[in-house]
């Protein structure tokens, strides 16, 4: 399945974002070498190994969850999980925003992938998140999680 490196180190910064004071990874063996090189096309940091590396310095808003929703799925339920995701589709941005003739099929399967990894840094969490959490958060980000990835990059 997979394996974070630690537990989250990180800063809040009002109003919504934390920034990580220490590197956060999460390796899985649950993908394909065309799988990590999609990955690796949309610019994310992943290795050959199927290790993906969130830097020191990175900002998150750990899982976006409407806080309505708290008391049900509350982002530190799912939060190492959410951070790779974070970095994942903020990779997907700039490669939708940013490459020239982007490849739209890329796009979508990169997407798909970071979704699949999100679900298996959840099912790899400790303590454990019930099994209706991980699939209530995997199907909102399957859902609604193409205007995240899409979203234009303000400068």
């Amino acid at each position: 399945m997979g394996e974070f490196n630690g537990k989250i180190s990180a800063e809040f910064s009002p109003p919504k974002t934390w920034v990580l004071n220490k590197e956060l990874s999460f390796k899985t063996d649950r993908l394909s070498d065309s799988d990590i090189k999609i990955l690796q096309k949309v610019g994310a940091n992943i290795d050959e190994q199927g290790q993906i590396n969130c830097d020191k310095g990175m900002k998150t808003d750990l899982a976006s969850v409407p806080r309505a929703c708290w008391a049900f799925i509350a982002p530190w339920d799912v939060a190492r999980a959410a951070v790779i995701h974070d970095h994942l589709y903020a990779s997907l941005r700039h490669y939708y925003n940013y490459t020239p003739n982007m490849d739209k099929k890329v796009w979508k399967k990169g997407r798909s992938l970071s979704d699949k990894i999100f679900l298996l840094g959840m099912k790899a969490a400790e303590p454990k998140v019930p099994f209706w959490k991980k699939y209530a958060a995997y199907d909102s980000v399957r859902a609604f999680g193409r205007w995240p990835a899409s979203k234009k990059i303000e400068n």
